[in-house]
C-alpha cells in the first residue's frame, strides 16, 4: 500500500489563475466580439447550459450591469430590461414565444 506522500507525489500541479484584467469598454467589446465567434462555431442547441449562456447572453448582461451600477436608475429591473432589448447583439429573428411579449401580464397560477 502507498503511504500519502507517494500519493501527493504523483499528481499533476495546476497552474495558477491568470489575474483578472481591468474591465474596460475594450475588454468588454472584445469578450462580446470573441463571444459570437464562437457562438457561429458551436451549436448552441446541443451546447451545456453554461457554454449557452456564457457564448449569447453573459457579454451583454455584464455590460448592462456595468451600466446599472452606473447609472443607479431607480427602477434597475427596467433599466436592464431596457438596456438588453436595445443593446441586443442578433436581431429578433423568431418571435418571442406566447405569452412572452413585452407587457404581456404574467400567467395566473391556479
Amino acid at each position: 500500500m502507498a503511504d500519502a506522500s507517494q500519493a501527493t507525489d504523483n499528481t499533476t500541479q495546476v497552474p495558477p489563475l491568470p489575474a483578472v484584467a481591468e474591465t474596460t469598454p475594450e475588454a468588454v467589446k472584445a469578450a462580446e466580439k470573441a463571444a459570437v465567434g464562437v457562438h457561429k462555431k458551436i451549436n448552441l442547441a446541443a451546447a451545456p447550459i453554461r457554454q449557452y449562456l456564457e457564448a449569447t447572453v453573459v457579454p451583454v448582461l455584464m455590460q448592462g450591469m456595468q451600466a446599472l451600477c452606473k447609472e443607479r436608475p431607480d427602477n434597475p429591473v427596467e433599466f436592464l430590461a431596457y438596456y438588453l432589448l436595445s443593446h441586443n447583439p442578433q436581431p429578433n429573428t423568431k418571435p418571442l414565444p406566447a405569452g412572452a411579449e413585452a407587457g404581456a401580464p404574467a400567467a395566473k397560477a391556479d
